[in-house]
């Protein structure tokens, strides 16, 4: 397995080349975590705060994307955190059937609060796109097992419905940004048919889980985005479950602006027929990056330690 997951970092790497920076201010360092490859962030002088922990999941639909797309919001949290930062090149599919990803980011989770000695309430998970149903997922998955949780959970440019039930979807105006229902459909496909799997299975399709007794929940919802309405509708069935939770519009923002920079999508005239889409440099970076990657530092700062969740009965 460890040949094929470096195989897949290093296609992966050839697609999103464009995107991955060398960030000013943190080191950069790969790791092994119950054998799940892993890419740490830290401040260069090394985390001021070590005791917290921040677990970032990336996006990319489960069957693209990789822990090194990431490193624009990595460096920004570990900055403003002081401390370290944790993204996983879970297994894609489809050469690794569902549920290969959510398996590993739970490995990952499982070291952070075992070997590695983090205490839960000072463990932050954040994703973005398909990493945000991921890191809700996780906080579910945990709650399951019986484990304790994170202490919150940041998603932002939320993929949560693989059934395809989302209606910005089918919204003109959002299709033509960054992100368009094509793709979106073409990712749920690719997903779905390593196995007989459910498109409504509340692992990957958070919106239709059980919420209840989860940690406080940030939800970053861009307006320039198919997948916005995902995040409304996980928000409206967590705070229905009892579960605090924020969101926060960005209204001008396109899907995953907190860690494209200044690249957008262009697509072939056939597409997805042609699923060859390459990058274009527009020129600048969505002033909303900033924006948000703060929330996400202030909402982490605010709740880890925080317990008060956890004490109703798991």
């Amino acid at each position: 397995m460890r040949t094929e997951v470096a195989e897949q970092i290093e296609a992966q790497m050839q697609i999103f080349a464009p995107l991955i920076v060398e960030p000013d201010g943190v080191r950069l360092y790969r790791d092994e975590l119950d054998e799940v490859p892993v890419e740490w962030t830290e401040p260069i002088d090394g985390p001021s705060d070590p005791q917290r922990v921040v677990l970032y999941l990336h996006g990319g639909g489960y069957s693209s994307g990789l822990a090194a797309w990431a490193r624009r919001g990595t460096a920004r949290l570990a900055l403003g955190l002081g401390c370290r930062v944790v993204a996983p090149d879970y297994r894609l599919a489809p050469r690794f059937a569902f549920p290969a990803a959510h398996e590993d980011v739970l490995a990952v989770y499982r070291h952070l609060i075992d070997a590695a000695g983090y205490a839960p309430e000072n463990v932050a998970v954040a994703g973005d796109s398909a990493g945000g149903a991921l890191a809700v997922s996780l906080c579910a998955d945990c709650r399951d097992a019986g484990l304790p949780m994170p202490a919150c959970a940041i998603t932002n440019s939320l993929w949560a419905d693989l059934a395809l039930h989302t209606p910005s979807l089918d919204d003109p105006v959002r299709n033509g940004f960054d992100i368009r229902r094509e793709m979106v459909e073409l990712l749920s496909a690719t997903l779905l048919r390593t196995g007989d799997i459910d498109p409504k299975d509340g692992r990957h399709s958070p919106v239709y889980r059980d919420l209840g007794r989860l940690p406080p929940l940030l939800v970053q919802a861009a307006g320039r985005d198919v997948c916005h309405d995902d995040s409304i509708r996980l928000a409206a069935t967590a705070r229905a479950a009892g579960v605090s939770v924020t969101v926060t519009e960005y209204p001008d923002a396109e899907h995953i602006w907190i860690l494209n920079g200044p690249w957008r999508i262009e697509y072939p005239q056939d597409y997805p027929q042609n699923p060859a889409i390459r990058w274009v440099d527009c020129g600048a970076e969505a002033p909303e990056a900033v924006l948000a990657m703060d929330e996400m530092v202030a909402f982490i700062r605010e709740h880890t330690g925080d317990l008060s969740y956890s004490k109703q009965e798991n």
